[in-house]
């Protein structure tokens, strides 16, 4: 089937719906206005199957490929609340902040050699395992760097892969922990929408980041 709107040109028709107070008809491509009628005719034959006034509806509309007559007022956007907005951002915050965490760190061994550690979290649990084994006085552990081959360690360089560790995690969940604050003290969606995972902090949250560490130590194993 197709409709035609005041002109000779044809448009095909999808879908159709019809009822007593809405038609609405799914095109290939929509007109760009509408005519003053909109008419309905069969795919073979072209025997005309309805003609609608479009002045006979109070809204009638064209909405991306569909053409609608409706006596129904379109439903408003619901803008989403501050919170709603608050809780989607604290979740994408969430979600950054594992990903971050999970891609790991560069590393510089003790010989110079630089790698990167992944740190998922069976990575961190085999870390935790190889750093307490040389802190229980064992000579090396058994790790790899990302895309090596497993090799014995020396307590040495285990101490530096798990320092590094130690430092990645504790600086993103305390940007992650300052992040959520800023997120939680907006007061306008915007403000909430703008915010980014990796977005530099207000500054009294930049400080009172910078403090937390320091006092951790840097994060050091």
């Amino acid at each position: 089937m197709y409709i035609t709107t005041d002109t000779s040109k044809h448009y095909t028709v999808l879908n159709q719906q019809i009822t007593v107070d809405e038609v609405r008809y799914t095109l290939e491509s929509a007109p760009a206005a509408l005519g003053a009628t909109v008419s309905l005719y069969t795919a073979d034959g072209g025997m005309c199957l309805r003609t609608d006034t479009v002045a006979d509806y109070q809204h009638p509309r064209i909405d991306g490929n569909t053409i609608i007559l409706s006596n129904v007022a379109p439903a408003e956007p619901v803008e989403p609340s501050l919170a709603e907005v608050q809780a989607d951002k604290l979740a994408e915050i969430n979600a950054a902040c594992d990903a971050a965490i999970t891609a790991g760190c560069d590393v510089t061994l003790s010989d110079g050699t630089a790698g990167h550690i992944s740190l998922s979290i069976p990575d961190q649990i085999n870390l935790t395992t190889a750093r307490e084994a040389v802190k229980a006085g064992g000579s090396g552990y058994a790790y790899h760097l990302d895309g090596s081959l497993c090799e014995v360690y020396p307590a040495a360089d285990i101490a530096i892969m798990a320092k590094a560790a130690t430092a990645h995690i504790l600086y993103h969940q305390t940007y992650c922990n300052h992040a959520r604050m800023w997120v939680k003290r907006c007061t306008a969606v915007t403000d909430v929408q703008a915010i980014t995972y990796g977005a530099t902090l207000p500054d009294d949250l930049t400080q009172h980041m910078a403090a937390v560490i320091a006092a951790a130590g840097g994060g050091n194993a």
